[in-house]
């Protein structure tokens, strides 16, 4: 068991990857709370034009919106980062001479990738928003910020959310494995071919088994089955897949498992 995992095997591990690359994580945490400010920003900017501010009686402020989406990439981030010392050949070869296990590597790797770049945006959002308040309620005073975590949080798993934290950071754990140089990028670009290849298919698809259709529009997102057609008599149907359930298995518990297994894998093929 010793030789899969040890507890201070890990420890030591995770102290010495905390002490040499400090500079990256605190660069990280910035870049958290830039996204929280853009994100702001971007809930304010309605806002600013003074004909629709006048009109209102008051406005409703989702600070949630900034949360879950600067989740979802900060997780992508840290994917991308998790097997930095695949960069360069020096690299590769002094880590791989470590005395730790694939295994402790892969759960170093995972716990930045998910538990830990969640709690640190959770923690730079909340205390980001806690200092944006009172100049958000000042300039706007019609403003209303609800903190309302139960209905945010409710059915979270059923969103993009949770496909987008699972399995879409599993895949770039797996390319900052396969791509030395730039794997948020190269595995970014991969990533958005594939989904737009698979939603040709699928509006391909539509139309062939739906003859009368004039147009048939679906959401590119995974996870997100539904589809609006007008047919040829400017009929508007709109309806939902019965695969929806069998979708989200897929997307939030088989894809993430496989993905993780493909990275740890390629990791111990790297070590032989």
């Amino acid at each position: 068991m010793n030789d899969i995992f040890d507890i201070r095997r890990f420890g030591w591990y995770a102290r010495k990857e905390f002490r040499e690359n400090w500079k990256v994580y605190a660069l990280f945490a910035v870049g958290v709370v830039v996204m929280q400010l853009v994100f702001i920003y971007l809930l304010c900017k309605p806002l600013e034009d003074k004909f629709y501010y006048d009109q209102l009686k008051g406005y409703d402020l989702n600070p949630f919106a900034g949360l879950f989406n600067s989740a979802v990439i900060a997780t992508w981030i840290a994917g991308s980062y998790a097997y930095s010392y695949f960069s360069s050949s020096s690299k590769t070869l002094f880590s791989l001479t470590l005395p730790v296990s694939p295994f402790e590597r892969f759960c170093f790797a995972w716990l930045l990738t998910i538990p830990l770049s969640l709690i640190i945006t959770a923690i730079l959002w909340r205390v980001t928003w806690l200092f944006a308040t009172p100049f958000i309620l000042s300039t706007f005073p019609k403003v209303i910020i609800r903190m309302d975590y139960a209905k945010a949080f409710r059915n979270v798993v059923e969103t993009i959310l949770a496909i987008g934290v699972l399995g879409i950071s599993g895949t770039f754990m797996l390319g900052s494995v396969i791509f030395r140089k730039y794997s948020f990028f190269k595995t970014l670009a991969i990533g958005v071919g594939t989904v737009l290849l698979l939603y040709t298919f699928q509006q391909k698809a539509l139309t062939a088994i739906l003859p009368n259709a004039d147009k048939v529009e679906t959401s590119p997102y995974p996870g997100f089955i539904y589809a609006s057609v007008r047919t040829i008599s400017k009929l508007h149907l709109q309806f939902g897949s019965t695969f929806e359930l069998p979708y989200l298995v897929w997307w939030v518990g088989c894809l993430p498992v496989i993905l993780w297994v493909v990275t740890y894998l390629k990791i111990k093929e790297k070590e032989v």
